[in-house]
């Protein structure tokens, strides 16, 4: 037996019944001078074994997480906050559906993709048993993982901010119709061939999430002999790349903000809290328990929930009334497997027949060749909803005319292939506007998307203004713009900050003239823009939401709401820097471990940069999200060219040269090479291995 398995059996005991099936010495793991795993296994189930092993070794508190978020036992080791994800798991049954399907709905070749990589975190923990948060939690399971990121993709898809949203008593400003804003966002970029003046197709992968914790973007390469070499980014228990490159083809992902399902306010029956009214008949609950444990003061406590379900779906309860919601992704296992395709396709025919299988329940993916095809898809679980009825959140009617069944097909979903107009892009903004005004998608269902804000208008000004062929630098200075646009949602929604009475309000005068000679950009020496950060800071935090909110929402910002910042955010600086006149840089700042750097850029502009004031004192505000990992891809006949940048580095143990290695890259605007060939990466390769060695 094999000396790992010895150990975990004196770890874990009688809880062990798992069958060894990869032989570690069949799988390589190359670390190249930046740390990044380049992974090599002779089939796909062993490349994955190696691709859970090495992430692990990175970054296995945050492994086990996304684990325990899929066996409902985060609460034992995150208290509260681990307690919801466990919640949210029994509210949409997903056990059961699981269970249930993973031998019907997923393919036996995915399957031993998901139990080589379920081994190869068994195999880690067997190995490092100090490391583990949560003993009796392994061994794990193949159907964990699915639970996990089934869980994960539902609360993406606009269930995380419903359930945000009725328990707040905000549906209108959170959930009303085109109009929901979970605070991640992206660019994307893809400009064909001819467009370019060297002739080759451009791809910007820029997904902004957050760059620490359990969804930050890790970069991983992994190779198989089956068809498998792609490189990219995903994020903890992971078991493929998320957004990417393979030697022939893209893609990069942006959060698109259809509604993706409905929450129905019920009405319940005055003698019988049990019932809701559906059809103008009273119909009983299903209800169920669910056994959740949290820890709370050191001590994991056990508590019992009671989980209804309605004909519409999931049923949770506020202070504010009784709500059901009806999404389709909660009811589909697929999401990982058709990542898994698109990871493997060989060219557009193999990745569209990968995207349609509308397993994945959200995102824009912006895509490009080496034969030069670019494309924009706008996809989902949209529900097929009968346009005559108000969809308004939230459905009061109750009635099965509410009760869709069907989502939108694949063609149905706005899209741009190979248009005349030569790029596509996205920064979260409507897939409306996506290109040229010529070559839009101009087509509608109920639900879509229509809003714009700041990022895509920058993009859309800066793509189409652009005279001739693009060059790289032309398309390095559109991602890194760090500008709010002069005529956009920014200007309108903020008009009353910038239209102050500096007479009216003699004690924060000094502060309105310098937002009046601001030229809205977030260079680091820009001595106005930390004043208008920090306001900015203060206006979020009013609202309780996302900064993008503010733009997106019916009113702009009130008067009182400016003054309120300003006075804010001039006390601040006043305080902890001792002026107003102070570089972007000396307060935003790009910081981990004991490495410090100034950071361009701001909220809600292309070179994204949200922050978080972690020293009160000193007055520093650390990049919490926003840019991250950024993936540059080049495609032409000879394959593919790529460059890639994390926001700090390929380890998140402090201990690691490789955790903060990558800062300064990243803050200068520069990227590292990733190549797909062994044979090149031998030649400057850190450390070669098996894992468990």
């Amino acid at each position: 037996m094999h000396y790992r398995i010895l150990i975990c059996l004196s770890l874990l005991g009688s809880h062990l019944a798992l069958a060894q099936t990869i032989n570690p010495k069949n799988v390589t793991i190359l670390r190249d001078g930046y740390g990044v795993p380049h992974i090599f296994g002779k089939t796909d189930a062993e490349a994955a074994y190696g691709l859970a092993y090495a992430h692990s070794e990175d970054d296995f508190d945050n492994m086990q997480r996304a684990v325990l978020a899929g066996k409902g036992m985060l609460g034992r080791v995150d208290g509260k906050d681990g307690v919801l994800f466990d919640f949210g798991l029994a509210m949409l049954n997903l056990d059961s559906l699981v269970d249930a399907r993973y031998e019907l709905d997923l393919s036996p070749e995915y399957r031993a993709v998901l139990e080589g990589y379920a081994q190869g975190i068994n195999d880690y923990a067997a190995a490092h048993p100090k490391e583990l948060l949560l003993k009796l939690a392994f061994p794990i399971e193949a159907k964990d993982l699915v639970k996990s990121s089934t869980l994960s993709v539902s609360l993406m898809a606009g269930l995380g901010m419903a359930l945000k949203a009725v328990n707040e008593n905000r549906i209108q400003e959170f959930l009303g119709a085109n109009e929901t804003h979970t605070g991640s966002g992206s660019n994307a970029l893809a400009v064909a061939p001819e467009k370019m003046a060297d002739g080759k197709a451009y791809l910007l992968v820029n997904s902004h999430q957050p760059i620490e914790g359990r969804f930050a973007w890790y970069e991983a390469h992994v190779v198989s002999e089956e068809g498998w070499n792609c490189v990219g980014g995903l994020f903890p228990g992971g078991n493929m790349v998320f957004v990417g490159a393979n030697e022939h083809l893209g893609w990069a992902h942006t959060f698109n903000y259809h509604q993706f399902g409905d929450i129905y306010e019920l009405e319940l029956n005055p003698k019988n809290k049990n019932q809701y009214k559906y059809d103008g008949e009273w119909r009983d609950f299903y209800v169920r328990k669910a056994k959740l444990k949290v820890k709370i003061a050191g001590m994991v406590l056990g508590v019992s929930k009671k989980v209804k379900s309605c004909v519409y779906g999931p049923v949770y309860k506020s202070k504010y009334g009784t709500y059901a919601f009806r999404f389709a992704a909660y009811k589909d296992i697929r999401a990982t497997e058709q990542w898994f395709k698109m990871n493997k396709a060989k060219n557009f025919g193999e990745f569209s027949e990968a995207m349609k299988m509308q397993a994945v329940p959200l995102f824009n993916t912006v895509y490009a060749d080496d034969k030069g095809n670019i494309m924009l898809h706008s996809g989902g679980k949209v529900p097929k909803r009968n346009p005559k009825l108000d969809w308004t959140a939230p459905i009061t009617a109750n009635t099965s005319a509410y009760n869709w069944t069907d989502i939108l097909d694949y063609e149905q979903l706005p899209h741009v292939e190979n248009p005349e107009c030569g790029f596509v892009y996205n920064a979260n903004n409507t897939p409306l506007h996506c290109t040229g005004d010529s070559c839009n998608w101009d087509e509608y269902f109920p639900g879509l998307q229509s809003f714009e804000y700041n990022r895509g208008e920058r993009f859309g000004r800066l793509m189409k203004g652009h005279e001739g062929k693009f060059t790289e630098e032309d398309l390095d200075r559109i991602k890194y713009d760090n500008a709010y646009d002069s005529d956009g949602a920014y200007a309108k929604k903020f008009a009353k900050l910038y239209s102050l009475d500096e007479n009216k309000y003699p004690d924060i005068a000094d502060a309105i003239q310098k937002l009046k000679r601001w030229d809205k950009r977030g260079n680091v020496d820009n001595p106005d823009a930390a004043l208008a950060m920090v306001a900015h800071d203060f206006m979020a935090r009013e609202v309780d939401a996302p900064f993008a909110i503010l733009m997106i929402r019916d009113e702009g910002v009130s008067e009182e709401m400016a003054i309120d910042a300003v006075r804010k955010a001039k006390k601040l600086l006043l305080t902890t820097h001792g002026t107003m006149d102070v570089a972007l840089g000396d307060v935003q700042r790009l910081m981990r471990g004991d490495k410090s750097y100034p950071i361009d850029g701001l909220r809600e502009v292309p070179r994204a940069c949200d922050t978080k004031l972690v020293d009160k004192k000193n007055g520093l505000f650390k990049m919490t999200a926003g840019d991250g990992y950024i993936q540059i891809v080049r495609f032409d006949e000879n394959g593919a060219d790529i460059r890639s940048v994390n926001a700090f580095g390929a380890s998140n143990r402090p201990n690691s040269k490789h955790y903060t290695d990558q800062m300064e890259l990243f803050k200068d605007h520069q990227y590292k090479p990733m190549s797909l060939k062994r044979s090149e990466l031998e030649k400057t390769a850190e450390r070669v291995y098996h894992p468990g060695e």
